[in-house]
């Protein structure tokens, strides 16, 4: 008697319509070949053994924080659609908020120039004024004296 080789279970599970549309936008977003690989790879990603650890910041502080970030933001040139997969995307935004918080300290002790040499290493002789300028203008403080 020959028996059959044991096939791998299907499950399925249950959720609202409104969740099934917020699974499947992110399932494509994350770039998972499907929904079922997806849910899979999110359930097996969460170790229930592990102790929960709770934000340091409270929600309106985070809001605060997340706002503030974002009008930053809406100040350099988004990421081009061909190259924004979503770690590229986060990476963008985090050196962004970096280089934005760095040039406005070093503006707001009045080292403009000590801003504009180290820019002008990184790009080249007069990239730096340039770019400060710019910079100034697109957050409406083109009119600071130097």
């Amino acid at each position: 008697m020959t028996r059959r080789p044991k096939r791998e279970g299907k499950y399925s599970l249950s959720c609202r319509d409104e969740d099934w549309v917020r699974i499947k936008a992110r399932a494509s977003h994350a770039g998972s070949t499907s929904v079922s690989a997806f849910i899979v790879e999110v359930a097996l990603a969460i170790d229930p053994t592990r102790p929960r650890m709770d934000v340091a910041l409270a929600m309106e502080q985070q809001q605060v924080i997340t706002e503030a970030a974002r009008r930053l933001i809406a100040h350099f040139p988004p990421v081009p659609p061909e190259t924004a997969t979503p770690l590229w995307k986060t990476l963008h935004g985090r050196i962004s908020f970096l280089v934005r918080m760095a040039m406005d300290d070093m503006l707001e002790q009045g080292r403009r120039d000590v801003l504009e040499h180290h820019l002008d290493r990184q790009f080249g002789a007069g990239a730096g004024k340039r770019m400060v300028t710019a910079y100034l203008g697109r957050t409406g403080r083109g009119d600071r004296p130097e």
